[in-house]
């Protein structure tokens, strides 16, 4: 099958590891031509990569106009995502971004309608559901081993230092860059959206960031059934993994993520007789952002959206912009309110 032909937005830091690592090496892709607004960060990309210097470019626009492409992907900070959907959709192309979907619900909203109306895909990469344990724990509720599901928690404690990049200086830098994955995975192990977000931000004295790197969040997901998230970006000590750790509580006991391995755990009333069993997923055909890129090329040659679609995703992001109203005001956001 002929290759895609893929304008890489975006190459400095995160951009640069997903060229070298992913998007140059896609069996579905190839690189049309690299974009940044830093030349070095081009030069360092395009040698590493090795992408020659007339496929370089400072913005989309130089880059759209001197190649032949057929998809945009967009590593970038989320201002630019709606910048690179105007120009990517005006022109035929297709778009996958960088979670999170937008800075905004407007903008948000507007890449979504420039998709439907130029009828092509617009995709987010949200790479944590692509690890082979979240779709064990998926399974596992969706076949309901430990009978119905009921409530859930999340753990996330992580010394992200950022100090120099631009979520050094976010409003909510873990709610917006980080729970975003989280808030996804819990639609995505579920099957079921998130209804209702309160939360409460928060910064320790002892935090680098500049705002507000600490979270707690309680979630009604569409069912009425109850989600709790923890969680600390400045957080020293004892961490967890980037999944977090879960605790998922089904009417016969109980699913755990820890180190990114599941559990599943039986007990009586008062914890009478306990069982614990480890279970081992089975390996996937392809994970990570390898997997996000895939199903982005999948899409265009079917035309059927798939389950990272901006559709979809709005619901995750919703939650995500209902979480920062929410610790703004102080009290409850109605996710559906806000998404229409």
């Amino acid at each position: 099958m002929n290759k895609l032909r893929l304008i890489h937005c975006g190459v400095g830091g995160f951009g640069h590891s997903w060229l070298k690592e992913v998007s140059s090496q896609s069996p579905d892709f190839e690189i049309a031509a690299i974009v940044d607004i830093s030349k070095e960060n081009l030069d360092k990309a395009g040698a590493d990569a090795g992408i020659p210097a007339d496929r370089r470019f400072p913005d989309l626009e130089a880059a759209i106009a001197a190649v032949k492409a057929d998809a945009v992907l967009s590593v970038t900070p989320p201002p630019v995502h709606v910048q690179h959907a105007r120009l990517a959709f005006a022109r035929g192309l297709h778009l996958m971004t960088e979670k999170p979907l937008a800075d905004t619900i407007g903008h948000a909203r507007e890449m979504l309608r420039l998709a439907g109306e130029s009828k092509r895909q617009l995709l987010i990469s949200q790479n944590y559901r692509y690890r082979p344990f979240l779709h064990l724990a998926r399974k596992l509720i969706f076949e309901r081993v430990l009978g119905n599901f009921g409530h859930g928690h999340i753990d996330f404690y992580i010394p992200a230092d950022f100090t120099g990049t631009f979520r050094e200086k976010m409003e909510f830098p873990l709610l917006v860059d980080m729970a975003i994955h989280h808030l996804d995975l819990i639609r995505f192990v579920t099957g079921r959206n998130i209804v209702k977000v309160t939360a409460l931000g928060f910064r320790p004295d002892w935090s680098w960031y500049a705002h507000q790197p600490g979270l707690k969040m309680l979630l009604e997901l569409e069912d009425g059934a109850a989600f709790s998230y923890s969680g600390d970006w400045s957080a020293k000590g004892r961490p967890t993994t980037w999944n977090g750790s879960w605790r998922l509580q089904c009417a016969e006991g109980s699913i755990h993520l820890e180190n990114d391995e599941v559990e599943i755990d039986r007990c009586e009333k008062w914890a009478q007789n306990p069982t614990a069993e480890k279970i081992k997923p089975p390996p996937l055909e392809f994970t990570e952002r390898a997997a996000t890129l895939h199903q982005f090329a999948e899409s265009i040659r079917t035309g059927q959206p798939c389950e990272i679609n901006g559709e979809s995703n709005l619901w995750s992001f919703g939650a995500v912009m209902a979480g920062v109203e929410s610790a703004r005001s102080g009290v409850p956001v109605d996710v559906r309110k806000l998404i229409g």
